[in-house]
């Protein structure tokens, strides 16, 4: 399931308001900073504090969802680099499994707010991957029922609750409504 919607920082503050308070989604980096661990963020505060939410480009802010009654195990990969490569580093973490919710926010740049979006492997489409990555596990240890539970949740209160129009299947929240009536362009 993938969906996408435009929002702004403000819209991206309510989506992450609602996963805090209203799920039992955790929430954490999807990769790691060279040299660095992946986070856990607790609060709408820990993310505001720590990410520009306003600009970037496609995919600026990127974290994984997960909450235990998904079931899968919620693996913390390290990834050894080149330091000749990376500024000196010679490791990051990536955050990985089956049935993670990938949540991005597109960012504004050049006048254009990128999409942002959430997404997730169905069970049928991890199946057909399990044989090619074998770091992220065994697809039927995932509650798929659950994971497609859970996504229907937060998409329907982004795109019914907090999407104030459509464009095509896109919901356009009200601060990128606002945006765009000022000549901002959605991509």
């Amino acid at each position: 399931m993938t969906y996408g919607f435009f929002a702004n920082k403000a819209d991206k503050l309510e989506i992450l308001d609602f996963i805090f308070k209203e799920t039992d989604l955790h929430v954490y980096d999807l990769g790691s900073p060279y040299g660095q661990e992946i986070c856990q963020y607790k609060t709408v505060d820990e993310i505001s504090s720590k990410f520009e939410l306003d600009n970037g480009d496609k995919f600026a802010v990127t974290f994984q969802l997960w909450t235990p009654r998904h079931k899968g195990k919620l693996l913390f990969r390290k990834i050894e680099l080149d330091p000749k490569h990376c500024n000196g580093h010679s490791f990051r973490y990536s955050t990985d499994g089956w049935g993670l919710i990938q949540l991005y926010f597109g960012g504004l740049k050049n006048n254009e707010l990128h999409q942002s979006h959430i997404g997730h492997f169905n069970e049928s489409g991890a199946l057909k991957n399990e044989n090619s990555t074998t770091f992220n596990g065994k697809v039927d240890a995932w509650d798929w029922t659950e994971i497609r539970a859970t996504s229907r949740k937060l998409k329907y209160q982004i795109h019914n609750k907090l999407a104030t129009r459509k464009i095509g299947s896109l919901g356009v929240l009200s601060g990128a409504d606002k945006f765009e009536t000022q000549g901002i362009k959605l991509i």
